[in-house]
């Protein structure tokens, strides 16, 4: 079972910085598209919560972020020894953690990928056609919500 607050272990910090830059992604994508972002379907939003970038989020982690760790770690890049450190009580990524997952995630991002819409385009797009994809389906509910799921 998976510590959040605060992370236990190398592997919740990593899920946590992930969803967090993931997260904040999809808020300045959902924001640019002019959504309310604290009005969500599934989630209850709050003036803290943003509910629709979490309504959003839920299928883009097993999509992106997971494989994505999962390739950072099978590879060797991260190991937990270099870059975690304890800190309040928690594991949290160190600055030379955060700068490789970083750096990783930019190039992971960038590369180009069957999109939902049949193109290829970097993952980038995933966000901004998911996100375009709810707005077509708020404004006609009986238009499809193209979600990105594993093939």
């Amino acid at each position: 079972m998976r510590s959040r607050r605060p992370p236990r272990t190398p592997f919740d910090a990593l899920c946590g910085f992930g969803y967090g830059v993931l997260w904040n992604a999809l808020l300045l994508r959902v924001e640019l598209r002019g959504l309310d972002p604290y009005t969500g379907v599934l989630h209850v939003g709050s003036a803290r919560h943003a509910a629709l970038v979490s309504d959003l989020i839920e299928p883009l982690r097993t999509y992106l972020v997971d494989p994505f760790h999962g390739q950072l770690i099978r590879s060797g890049q991260l190991r937990a020894e270099v870059h975690f450190e304890p800190n309040a009580g928690g594991v949290y990524l160190s600055e030379a953690g955060r700068r490789l997952w970083l750096q990783a995630w930019s190039a992971f991002m960038a590369e180009p990928i069957l999109l939902c819409d049949g193109n290829t385009g970097p993952r980038w797009e995933l966000l901004d056609q998911l996100v375009q994809s709810f707005a077509r389906w708020v404004d006609d509910p009986d238009r499809p919500l193209q979600v990105p799921l594993r093939r």
